[in-house]
C-alpha cells in the first residue's frame, strides 16, 4: 500500500503556466504561416495582440491590489488568439479594442482565470464582429498585393445547398490560398497545433472532432445529403481553428469529460444551423458563447451519482474551473 495518502489524491504535474505554454507553441504554425502569407502588417497584430493583452492584465491587477499572474501566458494566448481571429486588413487599434475587453471586462472583472463564464478571445471576436463588421470583412488574398477576395463561407451559407461554381477549390480552401481571419486559413498549419496538443495531453483528441462532426452532420442533412457539401462546411471558415483553440478550453467549457463531448457537438450543430438559417458565416462564435452558458447544466446532466448519495454531487464554485 502505498505511505503518500495525503489527498489531494489525484495528482498531477500540469501547470497553468506549461497548459498555456504549450497552446502558445501548438499556434506558432498558425502564426508564422499568417506572417508568411502577409508579411509586416500580421507581425504587428499579433505583436500588439500579446502585448497590449498581458499590458492590460498587469495594468488592471496592480491596480487592483491583485497578485499578478501574466506569468502563467493566460493573457499571452488571448491576445495572440483575437490577433489571429481578425484579417489582416483589420486597424491596429481593433486589436487594442478586443484585448481590452477580453481581458478586462470578461476575464478579470469576474476574478481572473478560472472565473470567467465566457471564452474571452471568443467574446471579444463577436463583439468586434458585431460592431465593426464593415472594418473587418474586407478580406485579401494572400502575398504582397492585397487583392480583395471572399471567405469560401460566403458561398455556402445562408440557405446554400451546393457549392457554387466560382467557389474556392477543396486544395485552396486546406492551403490558404484564401481569403479569411489570419488563424483560420491554413488548416495543415491548424492540425499541426492540433497534432501537438494532442501528444502533449493538453487536449482530448475527441472534443475537437466532436465539433467537426457536429458541423458536418448538420451541414450534411441541410445539403442534401452531400458529403461534399457538409466538408465544405468544415474546412473552411473558422470551424477548424475555434474547434482546436476555442472549444477545448478549460475555464468556459464543462468539468467533465463527457459533458465536454456533448458541448463540442453541440457547437458543431448550433455552428452548422447558424450558418445555414441567418447571413451569419461566423457562427462558431455565436455557438461557442451559448454553449458557454450551457457549460453548467451539461456538467449536471453528466455527474454520475456519487455512492451514497439521493442525487449527483455537483460543483457549484466557479473557482473549481481552474
Amino acid at each position: 500500500m502505498s505511505k503518500n495518502l495525503d489527498a489531494p489524491f489525484i495528482k498531477t504535474k500540469a501547470t497553468d503556466y506549461g497548459i498555456m505554454r504549450d497552446v502558445l507553441i501548438a499556434l506558432m504554425p498558425v502564426s508564422l504561416m499568417a506572417v508568411w502569407s502577409f508579411g509586416i502588417p500580421s507581425f504587428l497584430m499579433l505583436t500588439l495582440g500579446v502585448v497590449s493583452a498581458v499590458s492590460f492584465e498587469y495594468a488592471y491587477q496592480r491596480i487592483m491590489k491583485k497578485e499578478v499572474t501574466i506569468k502563467d501566458l493566460s493573457a499571452a494566448v488571448t491576445g495572440l488568439l483575437i490577433g489571429l481571429s481578425l484579417p489582416s486588413t483589420a486597424p491596429l487599434w481593433m486589436v487594442v479594442f478586443g484585448t481590452a475587453v477580453a481581458i478586462l471586462i470578461i476575464k478579470q472583472l469576474p476574478g481572473g482565470i478560472g472565473r470567467n463564464t465566457f471564452n474571452p478571445a471568443v467574446f471579444s471576436r463577436v463583439l468586434i464582429k458585431i460592431l465593426f463588421s464593415p472594418l473587418i470583412t474586407d478580406w485579401v488574398l494572400p502575398g504582397p498585393d492585397a487583392v480583395s477576395a471572399a471567405t469560401p463561407l460566403s458561398f455556402i451559407g445562408d440557405g446554400s445547398k451546393t457549392i457554387p461554381a466560382g467557389a474556392p477549390a477543396f486544395y485552396d480552401a486546406f492551403m490558404g490560398h484564401i481569403g479569411g481571419n489570419m488563424g483560420e486559413m491554413v488548416k495543415w498549419a491548424i492540425l499541426l497545433g492540433f497534432a501537438y496538443l494532442v501528444i502533449r495531453k493538453v487536449i482530448n483528441f475527441w472534443v475537437p472532432v466532436s465539433m467537426l462532426a457536429g458541423l458536418f452532420l448538420t451541414t450534411l442533412l441541410f445539403g442534401e445529403s452531400d458529403p461534399g457539401f457538409a466538408l465544405y462546411h468544415v474546412i473552411t471558415g473558422t470551424a477548424m481553428f475555434a474547434a482546436v483553440f476555442m472549444v477545448t478550453d478549460y475555464t468556459s467549457g464543462p468539468l467533465n469529460n463527457k459533458a465536454r463531448i456533448y458541448y463540442a457537438l453541440l457547437i458543431g450543430i448550433l455552428t452548422g444551423v447558424i450558418r445555414y438559417s441567418f447571413a451569419l458565416p461566423g457562427g462558431v462564435g455565436i455557438a461557442i458563447l451559448i454553449m458557454n452558458l450551457l457549460a453548467p447544466v451539461l456538467d449536471g446532466y453528466c455527474t454520475p451519482r456519487v455512492f451514497g448519495h439521493k442525487g449527483r454531487v455537483i460543483p457549484t464554485s466557479s473557482v473549481l474551473r481552474r
